[in-house]
């Protein structure tokens, strides 16, 4: 009897100093704040921001916990996007040179057609050191100039087909078989590797959407870009060794994947070329 009395009292201590070291974790605001760290790694961004806003609730300048919230509630819905604001608007009063702040509360501008202050804030962040933000305020004109210093190698396809149109495939939610509609292109661009550009290879870059796990977006990205080596190969004969495949998953995203619009853009393949 004795021996079980002692069991139990071991057990018993050891629940008691589990609990206060529970306790004692989410009895601080960093405490909460891990605890939404972690939440909004399995992507369960309601509980996120219920652990951020309990670590605000004790130190209301915690400035990483009203940013880390407010890219929750964007990510959460869009609905949601003034509640996003709000945060990252106290993040950039808190911790004015946070140039992630700006380029946050920028892309929410843009994507709520508040177009000044976007440009204000991403131009914020780019004196703060912000890549992305820099790359941004580049027009279009501008990126492709950018990139062709970068590496000479590449090629932008597009300024060889007649038809002007741009070397991209847009793809249908969780698919990747080639729609009709961009035979056309592809056909073109089959003309200009076989005939203009004959020294040059094709990268064959497949992207896709943020729905869904990365692992499984980028075996999903790979697929759409074997579906257009296969339809080069197969109906125009160019050789695979002249194919470089690229999978980029939701990674490179040319548009907000907060909206279907903005997601449809997103399920794509581009194509360019490189110097052999």
């Amino acid at each position: 009897m004795k021996k079980v009395n002692y069991c139990f009292l071991v057990v018993l201590v050891v629940l008691l100093a589990w609990q206060g070291a529970v306790a004692k974790e989410t009895s601080t605001a960093q405490g909460w704040f891990q605890k939404g760290v972690a939440y909004e790694k399995q992507g369960v961004y309601g509980e996120a921001i219920k652990m951020y806003t309990r670590a605000i609730e004790l130190q209301r300048d915690y400035a990483e916990a009203y940013f880390k919230r407010g890219k929750a509630y964007r990510v959460q819905s869009p609905s949601e996007s003034n509640e996003a604001l709000e945060d990252f608007t106290v993040t950039i009063k808190l911790a004015p040179t946070n140039g992630e702040a700006y380029y946050e509360r920028g892309l929410l501008y843009a994507y709520l057609l508040y177009n000044e202050n976007a440009v204000a804030d991403m131009r914020t962040a780019a004196s703060l050191g912000h890549e992305g933000a820099r790359l941004w305020l580049l027009s279009p004109e501008e990126r492709e100039a950018e990139e062709a210093k970068e590496d000479s190698r590449y090629i932008y396809l597009g300024n060889y087909m007649p038809s002007g149109n741009e070397p991209m495939v847009h793809f249908d939610f969780n698919k990747a078989n080639i729609k009709n509609q961009y035979y056309a292109l592809l056909d073109e661009v089959a003309m200009v590797v076989k005939d203009t550009l004959p020294e040059v290879n094709i990268i064959v870059a497949g992207y896709a959407d943020s729905i869904g796990t990365k692992k499984y977006n980028h075996k999903l990205s790979m697929n759409r870009a074997r579906a257009i080596e296969s339809y080069l190969e197969v109906k125009h004969g160019i050789q695979p060794d002249r194919v470089i495949l690229k999978a980029f998953g939701e990674n490179g995203p040319i548009a907000t994947n907060e909206t279907e619009e903005g997601r449809a853009k997103n399920r794509r393949v581009e194509l360019l070329g490189m110097k052999k």
